[in-house]
């Protein structure tokens, strides 16, 4: 079986793939820097436990990372719990994808797979693929119809911006990223919650909208990620195929791309 792992700014997404391709599990912890190698392969072994997958089964593992201080410690503790070594995604890996931007280096490896995975998954009548990713960071990644990744928009993510404004406005409270009751709020609660979430989706889809001007694109394809999608998707305009595992999947395909 296959191990997927993607470490992100706020958490660590695992998911485990059988032979023939299916998602057999899929399981996150938080992304604490502090913590050891073993204690990094306690958890590791408790989730894949928890999930009535043995040690014994991980035959093979990609991971990727935002977060360079946490890989090291991520692959050997890897390393130590299932005797793989995993296949990092990097400059010169196999993705099939190409990829015009100034520097390949600054390119999050999260986006990379996003792209492996819409590439894979969008009809081939499609002219462009736009994919976005609703987490940490908000961002939208343009793909084109022969599998050109032409650049990448990135913006202050959900909770991140409502941090923002209770840390900054002392009379703002910390609030909870729920649904807001309506768009005109009658509490600060529920009226921080309509700005955040109407806010962020008119700005998803005034993205799309210009996007779609500058590259002329005539069909599109809009896939929508990351751990926040859910709770902004209701407020979009556009219709976006939601891909909850979209990056898992890439990791997947790009796995296969190199593996020996």
């Amino acid at each position: 079986m296959l191990l997927c792992v993607d470490i992100g700014n706020s958490s660590i997404d695992f998911g485990v793939f059988s032979e023939n391709g299916a998602l057999a599990m899929k399981s996150k912890m938080s992304a604490e820097r502090v913590r050891s190698t073993d204690e990094y392969a306690v958890m590791l072994n408790g989730i894949l436990s928890l999930n009535h997958i043995g040690i014994e089964c991980i035959t093979d593992c990609i991971i990727s990372s935002v977060v360079p201080p946490l890989t090291a410690a991520v692959m050997t503790a890897i390393r130590t719990l299932t005797h793989v070594t995993p296949i990092q995604v990097g400059p010169g890996i196999k993705t099939g994808l190409n990829i015009k931007i100034d520097s390949q280096t600054q390119l999050g490896t999260d986006l990379v797979a996003n792209a492996v995975a819409a590439q894979n998954y969008r009809s081939a009548d499609t002219a462009a693929a736009i994919i976005v990713d609703i987490g940490t960071a908000t961002t939208f990644t343009v793909l084109g119809s022969t599998g050109i990744l032409e650049g990448v928009i990135i913006c202050p993510g959900l909770r991140v911006s409502l941090d923002a404004l209770s840390a900054y406005a002392s009379a703002l409270p910390d609030v909870s990223l729920v649904p807001p009751k309506r768009l005109i709020a009658s509490n600060s609660c529920d009226a921080m919650n309509a700005g955040a979430l109407f806010g962020h989706a008119f700005m998803i889809d005034g993205f799309l909208d210009k996007i779609a001007e500058e590259t002329g694109a005539e069909s599109c394809t809009v896939f929508a990620t990351g751990g926040l999608a859910d709770l902004v998707l209701p407020y979009c305009r556009h219709t976006m195929e939601h891909k909850p595992d979209l990056t898992l999947e890439g990791r997947r395909l790009i796995w296969a791309k190199n593996r020996k």
